[in-house]
């Protein structure tokens, strides 16, 4: 079987291409220059013209590495936990990109801090510091992988659910039988969700369940295939809206603004689109950390609660094996 395009930005990119949709008549207003703050608070100017319409197109030299995350939103007992948390290398001269899934789980210190937690709830701490609520996860991540990040996508799960209901339901062929008896539930409960192999048709809370189901043998990489069969039958859906179809398209609008976040301007967006839409699916690298010899699993206090961590098994903090590894892949 040919491999499919896997979500090179995960939810976020694919989810910011409907919204590019909507903003199309103000893509054609020619914009030179922009001026971008950083997370180091350095102004930095960056030449960003259209590709569509400007003769000579900035090239790209360097690699550039994303942070992309997604939460489960409101709803969920813990709706800030980034339990979606990958770095995506893109190489635009070998045309690949390289991908690499951290585990929620890990044991970190908080930056410019003396207590510990878990990767994934370094958002959720800083959620109400304003532009600076990815700072210590961007920092962090750059600790672990030894990568500099670039640019970061946030995504609320619940974005998918809102869309998938305003447009009446999607269809969606499964490859598999799904049969989750420990699916989170209201007021931390289990639920069963099962759902058979075939053509199915979700409505929002269906689809919700199927691109959040993370117990298969591929981990978050099988999550993330499941979020892009749910968002290319989204977009398929968007592209049939009529005119007479503004309610709707107001209303996605409105979705998508509300709930995604990123440092991408809507320019970046389309220019990293048009580089990545056509990438065959063998130039996607994927790498499960937690596959190899580099952490080891255990308990820890945190707070009031014994909580269920990994950790480097090198020791807590030390990455240098893992920054190693992610080196030599890109590298090859």
């Amino acid at each position: 079987m040919k491999p499919k395009i896997t979500p090179i930005i995960v939810t976020a990119l694919l989810l910011a291409g409907l919204l590019l949709i909507w903003q199309w008549p103000n893509l054609n207003r020619p914009r030179i220059l922009e001026i971008k703050k950083s997370t180091q608070d350095k102004i930095t100017w960056e030449f960003d013209p259209p590709g569509f319409f400007w003769p000579i197109a900035a090239t790209k030299k360097e690699p550039e590495n994303f942070l992309l995350l997604g939460a489960p939103g409101q709803g969920n007992n813990a709706p800030d936990l980034t339990d979606t948390i990958l770095v995506a290398s893109f190489d635009t001269d070998k045309n690949k990109i390289f991908l690499f899934s951290l585990p929620r789980d890990l044991l970190v210190s908080i930056p410019d801090q003396e207590n510990y937690t878990k990767l994934n709830a370094l958002y959720a701490f800083n959620k109400k510091n304003a532009n600076q609520e990815f700072n210590s996860l961007i920092k962090k991540t750059g600790e672990i992988t030894g990568l500099k990040i670039h640019h970061y996508i946030f995504v609320d799960l619940q974005t998918v659910k809102n869309v998938v209901d305003i447009l009446g339901g999607v269809n969606i062929l499964v490859q598999k039988d799904i049969i989750d008896e420990k699916f989170p539930g209201p007021n931390n409960s289990f639920q069963t969700f099962q759902i058979r192999a075939g053509w199915r048709y979700l409505d929002g809370s269906e689809a919700l369940k199927y691109i959040r189901f993370r117990h298969s043998a591929g981990g978050d990489f099988d999550r993330i295939a499941r979020q892009q069969e749910v968002l290319q039958a989204l977009k398929q859906k968007v592209l049939t809206l009529n005119f007479w179809d503004l309610k709707k398209v107001l209303e996605i609008y409105q979705t998508l603004s509300a709930n995604i976040k990123t440092d991408l301007s809507l320019w970046q967006i389309q220019n990293y689109w048009q580089d990545l839409k056509g990438l065959p699916g063998e130039n996607i690298i994927r790498n499960e950390l937690t596959s190899h010899d580099f952490f080891a699993s255990g308990q820890i206090l945190l707070g009031d609660e014994l909580a269920s961590i990994i950790k480097p098994t090198a020791g807590i903090e030390n990455y240098g094996e893992i920054r190693n590894y992610i080196a030599d892949i890109i590298s090859n």
